[in-house]
């Protein structure tokens, strides 16, 4: 168990021609690709959240999250943010939304988030997400418990 010792994997490809090999095991990260539903999490006022999610393996404790707000009303939605409490079992980090105005008519904003589930298998995902901003110049607050996330993540 030598560390960093180059070279000694690169020679007996050699004589295999395109050095696709079996152990490469490269197929098998498409084949575990799980799809998973996307969740309708919120759907208040004219606003509504979906979840996509998304796994770099299927067993892994962390799951990644994409959000899409979505404005069906007539007004743009300034001021707009997405915040999200989770249960102690659950670690999220939140990247930062798309935007912070939510256009009229179909607009979307989309923010992604990562969450750890340290207690996956016997703690399920749940979390409660706050949707602020401002209609028209008056501020509005819209929440939301999610607990019916996909089971498997």
């Amino acid at each position: 168990g030598s560390v960093g010792g180059g070279g000694g994997g690169g020679r007996r490809d050699s004589t295999e021609g395109d050095g696709w090999n079996e152990d490469d095991g490269w197929d098998e990260d498409f084949e575990d690709q799980i799809s998973y539903p996307t969740l309708n999490a919120l759907n208040k006022n004219g606003i509504k959240v979906l979840f996509d999610f998304e796994k770099a393996e299927p067993d892994s404790f962390t799951t990644i999250v994409m959000a899409t707000i979505r404005n069906s009303g007539k007004e743009d939605l300034t001021n707009f943010s997405c915040k999200v409490a989770v249960p102690k079992h659950l670690q999220i980090t939140i990247g930062p939304p798309s935007s912070t105005i939510l256009r009229g008519s179909s607009g979307a904003i989309t923010q992604t988030m990562n969450v750890t589930n340290s207690q996956r298998g016997a703690k399920p995902l749940k979390m409660r997400i706050v949707l602020q901003f401002q209609r028209g110049g008056k501020p509005e607050r819209l929440e939301q418990d999610i607990n019916n996330f996909p089971a498997g993540l």
